[in-house]
């Protein structure tokens, strides 16, 4: 059944703001996580650390055998890059951040809301022609989907562990065109007093 079938709810918009709001650290933060991206010509994994500054700003450095593979900072709607890794296509922003558990959409867009079961799903439109449904349970994101019509694009799927609302214990994306993968599982996290200089939010490559 179309989630825009399900029952809406009133007040989208402010729905989205308390989300927003209410998805990730108070504080700045420091990870380290384990990752792995596979896709019709193999698989890579390695380990990884994340720097997060709230409300906005997130960077992953990506590791292979000790060495900087890719690293991706979002900060607001920029997203920027440096390496690669065999030609990676990167995730949008809000889904990269959705990654992190973070609910950060795209600035000025129009949301709908619908009760759904359990969940409640927030969507707004994409180009070119797409829709984004965040799906949400306990004020957590638990899934994202991004949609052409009927067909299913991209999809992040999150875990969460019992004992912690800030961070997902792990988290998916599929993109399902290109028939490829990347899962990360955060296995440190370090709150800091001081926030991370805001330039390393900024690398040389824009998206």
């Amino acid at each position: 059944m179309p989630i825009e079938t399900r029952p809406p709810i009133a007040n989208p918009d402010a729905l989205g703001e308390q989300l927003a709001e209410g998805t990730g650290a108070d504080g700045p933060a420091f990870l380290r996580f384990d990752w792995f991206y596979g896709d019709q010509r193999g698989d890579v994994r390695g380990d990884g650390a994340a720097r997060f500054n709230p409300l906005d700003s997130l960077r992953l450095d990506l590791f292979t055998s000790g060495e900087v593979a890719m690293a991706v900072a979002l900060a607001g709607d920029r997203l920027s890059s440096i390496g690669e890794i065999e030609d990676v296509e990167l995730p949008s922003g809000p889904m990269l951040f959705a990654m992190a558990g973070l609910f950060r959409p795209e600035a000025g867009v129009e949301m709908e809301a619908y009760d759904a079961d359990s969940d409640t799903v927030l969507v707004y439109a994409v180009e070119p022609g797409g829709k984004l449904y965040f799906f949400v349970k306990e004020g957590r994101l638990v899934k994202v989907e991004q949609r052409q019509g009927n067909r299913l694009q991209h999809k992040v799927e999150l875990t969460w562990p019992a004992d912690r609302r800030d961070w997902p214990e792990s988290a998916e994306y599929r993109d399902f065109g290109e028939r490829s993968r990347v899962r990360w599982t955060i296995r440190e996290i370090r709150v800091l007093e001081e926030r991370h200089p805001s330039d390393i939010f900024a690398l040389p490559h824009s998206g």
